[in-house]
């Protein structure tokens, strides 16, 4: 309900001067039925610049495996386009729920090492020829809360659950305890669960135009399981129907995970960041 009384809320205002700027003089009436829908599906594809780096450790003795950076050192591509799937739904006025999912996958044939590298138990030697792979899974669902909800502006808090499958594997003519052998393979898969608490934001600041923002994060540190997120989404829809529209936007996601307790032990560091473009439809 707008205020009658005293200075608009920062949101409203914030509305009000993205209006100004960009269509004077009009409503944003036909992007505020968004806001109001009860159902929505979102259809993208998202193109990040990778990091990746991990580690595996022995797994006879604990030491230290080598902390590989998996592009530079075994050449696994730094850029690829994968595809999106979002659907959220509304219950009530001011309660939400969303689901997400993604799944990224990379490969490498053939990388000659520059540097001996040691990967579990094998060590591969310097020269060695070695396939590699990283595969990442992400699901993502949540429920939000909108604190502040009016017909062309809504903002609240979420918390959730995001959950990241990694499997890594290295084959390649290795070494055990200083033994060659003909081929070995060593591969490590974990999922990584970890809560989050977040906040979000949609404003529809002219006719057909709506502006979104999300951020998600939380950090854990228990009992030899380290975990760290980070996810930050800004995005920009253009509705040409009343129940479709074209929307782009930002992504840049963080996960650290560190095993001290259990197999594999080691650690995994992922960042991915980049554009993405998607069709939203909603009911």
């Amino acid at each position: 309900m707008p205020f009658r009384h005293g200075r608009p809320s920062p949101i409203a205002a914030a509305c009000g001067l993205l209006s100004l700027l960009v269509a004077p003089g009009a409503r944003a009436a036909d992007a505020a039925d968004y806001l109001n829908q009860k159902l929505w599906v979102q259809i993208g594809a998202f193109r990040p610049s990778i990091s990746s780096h991990i580690q595996v450790d022995r797994s006879n003795t604990g030491a230290a495996g080598t902390d590989l950076h998996l592009e530079d050192e075994l050449g696994l591509p730094e850029h690829k386009t994968l595809g999106t799937l979002l659907v959220g739904a509304r219950f009530g006025e001011r309660w939400r729920a969303e689901f997400e999912y993604f799944s990224l996958k990379r490969s490498a044939d053939k990388t000659l090492l520059e540097t001996e590298i040691v990967v579990d138990d094998t060590t591969f030697p310097v020269s060695a020829a070695v396939d590699s792979e990283f595969d990442s899974k992400v699901a993502r669902a949540s429920v939000g809360y909108s604190f502040y909800k009016t017909d062309e502006a809504e903002a609240g808090v979420v918390a959730g659950l995001h959950v990241t499958r990694f499997k890594f594997s290295v084959e390649g003519l290795g070494q055990i305890d200083g033994s060659t052998v003909a081929v070995r393979r060593e591969e490590a898969a974990h999922t990584v669960p970890l809560p989050t608490i977040g906040a979000y934001g949609t404003c529809a600041f002219a006719p057909r135009w709506l502006a979104s923002g999300r951020a998600d994060a939380f950090a854990i540190d228990y009992k030899g399981h380290k975990g760290r997120l980070l996810n930050l989404q800004a995005n920009l829809q253009y509705r040409f129907t009343g129940n479709f529209a074209l929307g782009v936007g930002y992504r840049y996601d963080q996960y650290k995970l560190t095993e001290t307790r259990r197999d594999p032990r080691g650690e995994v560091r992922y960042t991915f960041q980049g554009p993405q473009v998607f069709i939203d439809a909603g009911f």
